[in-house]
Order: structure tokens, then sequence, then C-alpha cells
């Protein structure tokens, strides 16, 4: 960790942020989304120095921004995957590579949250903080590799791959481990070919795009049937050092180059700062060099025709636009922007949405416990702290200068607990889907969810997990 190191494919030089990761958190069998993903690695990456020594850590949402890669402003997004961290319950995975034993366990990632203000405090339950700060086997999660992942999926690729760093292919994985370690739902995909298409195509074209890997599948048939997979593993060819005084002159040579290109972006571009920095940051400048020619030499940008020249750019590096062979190529690659535009607004409005249904369903059911008559709720209260009693002792454990037993119903995760106890208690609770609750917001919100579902039936803002 902390050491300088040349980066990888178009990637700049940069510091190395690695976590070494506990492969039972690696080998998990979870439904987290990407953002969830990113957020738990970065959270123990923070904490992992001090993990044993405190029962609570503290971050700002900023530089949690900054090591995922969130360059966005909708902080509501990052409260709600962080609530979604303490509530939700997963199981760990430790594989032994010899015996192929598993050893289970089952656990909320969090034990809780709290956002004050720009901070935010964060502590993880006894039995996980042992699990993460003393592994037995490690996989070397890079943070800024991390950050490019556009997908849970990859990710979870990735991330499964890592740990055979050196070794020339992964063990032998059964496909229904795999495909639970890929955090694919029981049920779902049961044919293979749409799995591969869906999901596995998907996973190994972001790992070889984004990562310091070049992964093949292989796979183990009997009869008609994939019954196995292992993936080979290849380093990505790393650029050549020079010596020391022939960088330094580089080095001198490419600040100058550097200023006046910033001044291209900024003025031609109407990037921001922040804007430019995150995009220097994240790949390399003479990439980046290479795309913005490839627009300005465009009959598009000749002509006048780009309406947003900063989106179009980082739609060009993120999806590495290449130069068109012929008109019909170039009218097809204008499309293909003009698509990612569409579907990030898309998505972007659905988000609100899902937001707000969330809201809707903790306030609806908070009105329900509140409205129970005085016997109903000691009853139902006094089920409820029953079952709830060992989280409730993890809490006070962990942040007794924060909440007592009169206090304790203030904290969010007992909070989202007892909503999803009322939910299965109360006979006479029933809340709309999260289809009924879109039909009635407003025309472009429903027009926002009828396009995402018919560009893809399985994104995951379509699905609400109770």
């Amino acid at each position: 960790m902390g050491k300088h190191v040349t980066a990888v494919g178009h990637e700049k030089k940069e510091t190395k942020k690695e976590l070494k990761k506990h492969a039972a958190t690696i080998h998990c069998s979870n439904t987290l989304s990407l953002l969830q993903r990113k957020i738990t690695n970065a959270l123990l990456y923070h904490a992992y120095q001090e993990l044993l020594l405190k029962d609570e850590h503290e971050i700002t949402v900023k530089q949690l921004c900054r090591l995922i890669g969130y360059q966005g402003n909708n902080h509501a997004a990052i409260k709600e995957a962080l609530r979604g961290l303490i509530s939700t319950v997963i199981e760990w995975n430790l594989i032994d590579d010899k015996t192929g034993n598993e050893n289970w366990t089952a656990s909320s990632i969090l034990a809780s949250v709290c956002l004050e203000g720009p901070l935010c405090h964060y502590a993880y339950s006894p039995r996980m903080k042992q699990l993460l700060h003393s592994p037995s086997m490690f996989g070397k999660i890079d943070l800024v590799i991390q950050s490019r992942f556009r997908s849970s999926y990859g990710l979870a690729l990735y991330e499964n791959c890592i740990r055979y760093r050196g070794l020339p292919h992964t063990k032998w994985f059964e496909m229904e481990l795999f495909k639970k370690l890929m955090g694919v739902p029981a049920g779902k995909y049961d044919i293979f070919r749409d799995f591969k298409r869906r999901v596995l195509d998907k996973a190994i074209d972001e790992v070889n795009t984004y990562s310091d890997l070049i992964i093949t599948a292989d796979f183990v048939r009997e009869g008609r049937k994939i019954v196995k997979v292992r993936f080979k593993l290849k380093e990505r060819a790393k650029k050549t050092r020079l010596g020391t005084h022939k960088i330094a002159k580089q080095i001198a040579a490419k600040k100058a180059g550097d200023d006046a290109f910033k001044s291209v972006l900024l003025q031609e571009f109407h990037l921001s700062e922040e804007q430019i920095e995150d995009l220097l940051t994240s790949y390399d400048g003479q990439f980046v060099q290479d795309k913005v020619a490839l627009i300005k030499a465009s009959k598009p940008f000749q002509e006048g025709k780009i309406e947003n020249l900063a989106a179009y750019l980082f739609s060009a590096v993120k999806h590495n636009y290449q130069p068109s062979k012929s008109k019909q190529e170039a009218a097809v690659k204008q499309q293909e922007a003009m698509f990612n535009l569409e579907l990030g607004e898309i998505e972007r409005q659905v988000e609100e949405i899902l937001f707000s249904y969330r809201l809707y369903r903790e306030k609806a059911i908070d009105e329900v416990i509140q409205s129970l008559p005085a016997n109903e709720k000691d009853v139902f209260l006094s089920q409820f702290y029953q079952f709830a009693e060992p989280v409730v002792q993890t809490i006070l454990q962990l942040q007794r200068h924060k909440y007592s037993r009169d206090n304790i119903h203030h904290s969010p995760q007992i909070k989202a607990l007892m909503r999803k106890f009322a939910l299965r208690e109360i006979d006479f609770l029933t809340l709309p889907s999260f289809e009924e609750f879109v039909t009635q917001q407003a025309e472009d919100k429903i027009e926002a969810w009828r396009k995402l579902r018919s560009y893809d039936p399985d994104h995951p803002l379509l699905r609400f997990s109770e």
C-alpha cells in the first residue's frame, strides 16, 4: 500500500490504493449493488489499520466518494446504499483451496452508520472485525481499478479472480456456487446461455476493459450441461520503466503540455476544474488527448452539431471511441453517444423514484406502528425487541457512547429492522408495489421507468428488495 507504481493500459501513474481483502469477503454470496460493493471495499480500506483499535470509524462523505470514483452530487444515493449495508444480511463463504469445503457465516456488513454533516461514522460487529482483520488468505483489491467498474457482476468477477494473481488460472468453481458468488439470485438465469449472455460475458468484458487482468473462461461439461468454470489469468502488459534522468525531463515537458491541454478542456469543452481533475486522475492524459483530437476531427464537431461537448467527451473516454472507418460507422458512434446520455438521464430519474418510494414506505410503516392501540403496540414492541436482542446488544457494545436501552429506538439499524418486522407481523399492513408506485408519478417519470425496462429488463434499478 502507498507505493508508487506504473499504472497499466491507458491509465495514469498514481498512488496505488490496495485493500488486502479477506477471501471470505471476496467469495461471498450476495446481491449487493455495484455502489454498495464499492462502498464496502472503500470503508474497509479506510478503517483497516485501526479496525481492532476503534469501535467506530469516521470518513468524510467527500473522501468516500473520491475512493469509489463517484462523481455525482446525489449524496442521497450514498445514504441509501449505506442504509442497505446495515439492514441487509449477507452470507460469507471462506473456501478452502485444498478441500473445497466452505466455512459459512452470515452477518450484516456494517453494524451501524451515522451521517453527521460532512462526516460518516460507521462500525463493524465484533465477528466481522475478527474476520476482516485476521485473514488466512488475501486478495488485493485496487480501489482505483475498482472505481472504473460499471456493473456489480464485473466487480464481483474481478474480486473472485484477483486473489489468484500470479497463478495461471483460478480454481474450478461449481456453477451453482459461482452464480452465488456473482450475486445472481437463486432461480434466475437457470439456462446457461442466458446466464452467459446476461452476466458472464458482460462481466468478463468489464474485467478485460477496466482492470489490470486479462481473463478467459474454461468450462467443464457433463453431457450438455456446463457444471464448472474457471478463469485463465494473464497480467496486462505494463509500460517499460525509463531512467530517472529521462523521466525528470519528460515530467517537465509534460507539465507544460498538460497546462495547455487543461486550457482546451476548460475553454473549448466547458469542463469544470473538478471534472478535469477527475478525468485526468482516472485516465492517462495522452489517452484523453487522443479522444479530444478524435472529436475535433469529426464532422459533427466541425459543423457544430454536438450540443454537449463535455458529456460527449466523457462518453468517448469511457467507451474508448475509435476513428470511424466510414461515415456510417461515425453515425453509429454518435447514436451510441446520444443513447448513453439518454440512458444516464433515465437512470437518474428512476433512482429518484426509487428513493421516493423507499421514503414513502418508511413513513407509511412508521405511521401504522404508531397508530396501533396501546395494548397491541406494547405487545408488538415486546416481541420486536425480543427478536432484535442480538442486534441491540451489538449496537450497545459498539456505540455505547451514543445509545442506551432508553434511546436505542433512535438507531437507524433498529428502525430499519423494526420496519421489516412490522411487514412480517402486522397482518393489515399492505403497501403498493414499486411498479404500482411508479404509475402514480408524473408522466415523465413513468416514461423513464418504461424506457429503462425496455432497454434492460434486468437493470438493478428495476429490482426493489424488501
